[in-house]
């Protein structure tokens, strides 16, 4: 059956996963603040479940460590696993008198907003959201516009004409990312039927890999999984049946890496980019709180990697090159509805 388009409200990743845990990892450094004065710079992130989730946990986690390092400072993290966590973590933070502190979810916007008027000297910058104050400001990574262009190549690649999307649960971050691989299937070709299914967890990769075959077993030759740790299943079952001629496309992370037989391309939000430039900001005082940053696939915000095993035919690059330039002129809107 055709897929129903989700038009959702929360972003980013379920925060009822993982075991709640903290780690310092690098020595700090002392740097001068604007009143030239030496000062400890210190950079934490929360991660909503593990660093170790290959998809968006470990690149939260990698690009906050990475933006500690380009500011000298000492870095810190903590995996939750409920708003409670976040909160405490959040205050503990503030208590130490962390300059920074990454929060890699749009659900943790919330927290933010109960513990950060306590700690004005602390900004708190979030993966999504809408909060902004003066030490609250949120990131927006377009990552739809990525997702749309992986749906334009799976239009121009299905053999069968129909095409799966899993997701995990119906947040933003996921929801608007199967919107645009819809729309970008549709707007290609409108006979393509499109299936999404949710499966209401972050982590259960059994149920993942179940759900990715009942979508096989339809008669889909395409895959798309956005399911954070529970995408393992989905990428488990896509590779189980690549002598089907099934083919995925990854989310979050280098999957085609790990399954170059046949996964085509990965859509990739790259936080490290503005992670080190709004450390840089702070740092240097030129930092402007609680004004959205926005990250898009020209500015290297949400990137498209190919798989060079897979090489993807002329006529599908045609479309993808061409659907590229439409976003560039600002002919291609994708509603995600309320976010």
């Amino acid at each position: 059956m055709k897929a129903k388009r989700w038009f959702a409200c929360v972003l980013t990743t379920a925060m009822l996963i993982g075991t709640t845990s903290c780690s310092t990892e690098t020595e700090s450094t002392t740097g001068s603040d604007p009143g030239g004065e030496e000062h400890t710079y210190q950079v934490a992130i929360l991660i909503p479940g593990s660093i170790n989730d290959g998809g968006w946990g470990t690149t939260g986690y990698e690009g906050a460590k990475k933006a500690a390092e380009s500011i000298g400072a000492e870095f810190s993290y903590t995996e939750t696993k409920s708003p409670q966590d976040a909160i405490e973590a959040l205050t503990d933070y503030g208590e130490r008198g962390f300059d920074i502190v990454f929060c890699h979810s749009y659900d943790y916007q919330d927290s933010c907003a109960r513990v950060a008027p306590d700690y004005s000297d602390t900004q708190f910058i979030t993966s999504g959201g809408t909060v902004m104050t003066e030490n609250i400001t949120p990131i927006y990574v377009q990552s739809e516009q990525a997702s749309y262009l992986l749906g334009v190549l799976a239009a121009k690649i299905t053999k069968t004409g129909k095409v799966g999307l899993i997701g995990s649960e119906e947040l933003p971050s996921i929801t608007k990312t199967m919107v645009g691989f819809e729309q970008g299937v549709m707007d290609t070709d409108s006979s393509v039927e499109v299936t999404t299914t949710y499966l209401g967890s972050a982590t259960d990769v059994g149920k993942a890999r179940e759900a990715t075959v009942a979508l096989i077993n339809s008669g889909c030759d395409i895959i798309f999984g956005n399911a954070n740790a529970a995408a393992q299943g989905v990428f488990q079952a896509v590779d189980e049946n690549k002598d089907k001629g099934v083919l995925g496309f990854g989310s979050y992370a280098r999957i085609t890496e790990t399954y170059p037989d046949c996964f085509i391309a990965d859509m990739v939000s790259e936080y490290e980019p503005v992670f080190v430039k709004m450390a840089g900001e702070i740092k240097d005082g030129t930092f402007k709180p609680g004004e959205q940053y926005f990250a898009d696939i020209f500015n290297g915000g949400a990137v498209i990697y190919f798989n060079d095993e897979l090489p993807v035919e002329d006529e599908a690059m045609d479309a993808y090159n061409a659907a590229v330039e439409q976003f560039r002129n600002g002919e291609i809107e994708i509603d995600i509805g309320e976010y």
